[in-house]
């Protein structure tokens, strides 16, 4: 599962991330940041819906931390 980013917006970021069992699935994260703290996500996979997190989440936080980086 490798976090691909798709696009950056003025204070939002998108990754596109596959499914570990259905590599033709695939899921949609948004990470909403300020200040450079993630102020808001969500992602589009049915762990997101039901609980309100998921280790999509979690990987595209980290793609985010080290692309802030890189743009500093």
């Amino acid at each position: 599962m490798y976090p691909y980013l798709i696009g950056i917006t003025r204070n939002t970021y998108y990754i596109a991330m596959e499914s570990e069992r259905n590599p033709l699935e695939s899921y949609l994260v948004r990470i909403v940041y300020k200040d450079k703290s993630v102020i808001n996500y969500s992602c589009t996979c049915k762990g997101f819906a039901m609980r309100g997190k998921c280790k999509h989440i979690a990987i595209a936080k980290n793609k985010v931390r080290f692309i802030s980086e890189e743009r500093v």
